[in-house]
Order: C-alpha cells, then sequence, then structure tokens
C-alpha cells in the first residue's frame, strides 16, 4: 500500500467530527463542542499540526452484563482524534488481518463469524476444537509491544504515530500496560496487537483452521494430543512476546463432533443459539423499548415465545414510556 500520511488539515478534522456524531444522541459534551464548533476543530487542527495535541482524562462508567465491565469515556475533542486516527489506521492495517478475523472489522461481526464456525464445525466433525480467550486482555496489552507494532507499519508517518503514543498513553492499569474498552481506537489497536498472535498460528503452528473474535479464539485440530501441544505452545508464545495469559475458565478443548460454546452460543454444525446463561440473562432485560433487538437474537423456541408474555408482565404505569 502507498504510504500515504495521516490528513490533518481543517477539512480532515471536520469530517471525523461529523462520522463521530453521526446517530449519536445528543449530550451535554456534544453540545458544548458543537456550540463553537468552528473554533474547537480549528483549535484542535493546529495542535494536530503543530503537535501540540494532549489527550485528557477519561470518565468512569461501570456495566454489569455477564461480568462487570469499567469503561473509560473520553473528552468529545478526544473522541473526535479517535474517530480521525481510527479511520486512519483502519485503511493502513484491514487489509493485512487475517481472514478468520472476524470483530470490528467492515462486512464482518458476530453473526457471520457464528456462520463460519459452523462451516468449520461441518468440514471438520472428526477433529478436535481448543477454545479459549485471554485473562483480561484490554487491561493487559503493553504499550511499548502496541507501539512497536503500530510503528512498523506507519513508523514513516511522524503525527499519526505520536497521536497513537498520546492515546495509548492516555490510560493504563498497571504502569505501560492496558487500553480502554470506552475508546474506538482500542478496537483498532486490539486487532493491531493480537495481529501478532494470529500471524504466529498461521505461519508457525498451522492448524486446521483457526478463527478469532476479539480475544475469544478457536483451533481446529485433527486429534487431542496435537491440540494439546499446539495450546502449550500458544500459551508460551502470548506470555513471552505479548505478556498476555489464557483466561483458565475457558480454556478447553472438545470434540467438534459434539459442538460447542463460543460467543455467548450453543454451537453445532447444524444450528446456533444463544447459551442458556445468556438467555437467562436476556429474559431480565426485555422492554417495549428493546424486544425488536432481542426477537432478531436466535433465541431457543421457549425463549422466542416468552417474550410477549415478559411485555404483559411489566408494570402498565411505565410499560409504554419508550413508545
Amino acid at each position: 500500500m502507498e504510504q500515504t500520511t495521516l490528513h490533518t488539515d481543517y477539512r480532515a478534522v471536520y469530517g471525523a467530527w461529523c462520522r463521530f456524531r453521526k446517530g449519536k444522541q445528543p449530550s451535554p459534551g456534544i453540545d458544548a463542542f458543537a456550540y463553537s464548533l468552528e473554533a474547537n476543530i480549528a483549535q484542535l487542527t493546529l495542535d494536530i499540526q503543530r503537535r501540540t495535541y494532549r489527550h485528557a482524562g477519561y470518565q468512569a462508567v461501570i456495566l454489569h452484563e455477564k461480568k462487570r465491565r469499567d469503561l473509560a469515556v473520553a473528552t468529545v475533542r478526544d473522541r473526535v482524534v479517535h474517530r480521525l486516527l481510527y479511520d486512519y489506521l483502519l485503511e493502513r492495517f484491514d487489509s493485512g488481518f487475517d481472514p478468520d478475523v472476524w470483530s470490528c472489522r467492515i462486512n464482518r461481526g458476530l453473526h457471520k463469524c457464528l456462520t463460519r464456525t459452523q462451516a468449520l464445525l461441518q468440514r471438520y466433525q472428526a477433529s478436535y476444537v481448543w477454545r479459549a480467550d485471554i485473562t483480561k486482555f484490554f487491561d493487559s496489552v503493553d504499550h511499548r509491544r502496541l507501539m512497536d507494532c503500530l510503528d512498523r507499519k506507519i513508523g514513516y508517518d511522524p503525527i499519526a504515530l505520536r497521536l497513537c503514543q498520546q492515546v495509548t498513553d492516555s490510560y493504563s492499569v498497571l504502569p505501560k500496560h492496558g487500553i480502554p474498552i470506552g475508546n474506538l481506537t482500542s478496537q483498532i489497536f486490539s486487532n493491531i496487537y493480537l495481529n501478532e498472535f494470529d500471524r504466529f498460528i498461521r505461519h508457525s503452528l498451522k492448524p486446521q483452521a483457526y478463527i478469532r473474535y476479539g480475544d475469544d479464539f478457536l483451533l481446529f485440530c485433527p486429534n487431542q494430543r496435537l491440540a494439546h501441544t499446539l495450546r502449550d505452545t500458544s500459551a508460551s508464545y502470548l506470555q513471552s512476546d505479548l505478556h498476555l495469559s489464557l483466561n483458565p475458565k475457558n480454556d478447553v478443548i472438545v470434540a467438534a463432533k459434539y459442538g460447542l460454546k463460543f460467543l455467548g452460543h450453543a454451537i453445532t454444525e447444524n444450528f446456533a443459539v444463544v447459551d442458556r446463561h445468556t438467555t437467562k440473562d436476556i429474559m431480565t432485560k426485555v422492554t417495549t423499548r428493546n424486544i425488536s433487538s432481542y426477537q432478531a437474537l436466535p433465541l431457543i423456541k421457549s425463549a422466542q415465545a416468552r417474550l410477549p408474555w415478559i411485555l404483559l408482565e411489566e408494570d402498565p404505569k411505565t410499560m409504554f414510556d419508550n413508545i
């Protein structure tokens, strides 16, 4: 790919603002930035070009889903920079990612990943599958290692590299470790960081098949013994080269013919449905506002049939508040 540099003129920064703003509900931060939009964009443009831009702090937000998630929400000004940087990095890196990486990429996503997993289970019915994920992946990303990965590809572009450094240094869990779950840039950073692992799997270990979504992944092997060997070799690589460790709760090897649990779904060669734990959680969250989203999920038939009845059990005083 031609070594084009990050566009940092007023038009480029304004375009990043527009892409950031699209589809978002008004908020005090967005409204305040938009109130003096031209002046804010002009100043941000100058700061980027003069290399005086400094990333501000974060607002902490805690979500409780399957597990607690600590989000870090940046200021609107910084999120415009994230958008500018994200689009630039996506263009530079995405074509070099493994074709079976399905997270945070255009025209991919969860449902296509599940369909691909089904196809692999059908193709390798006699094989074994190692399923695993990374313990606290976002908290464990090594800043220096991440910057090395970025430098190899965009080292010719000092402004882009400096912005990456600013975003990376803006957050840490341990000294020089961690990227915030709430950042748009963390999506592309995670794929760039784990691309090192993807390449090791493909070119060094060479399993029958490999698929990754976020930090969850599957390896298909012709026999159980080889699956254990590749598992041990992969764990050593993750620890020594990327300073990551496997999550013992999800580190399992299963026969492909029996199907598996992956990405909150129970998957076999013939079907993929939301697993029991996720289904139970969903049934406690259904409201008139979000039911259409849940109805589109591949829930088991009994759960699908139950959804409309849950709405009837809502408090009549609040049932129509969101319509």
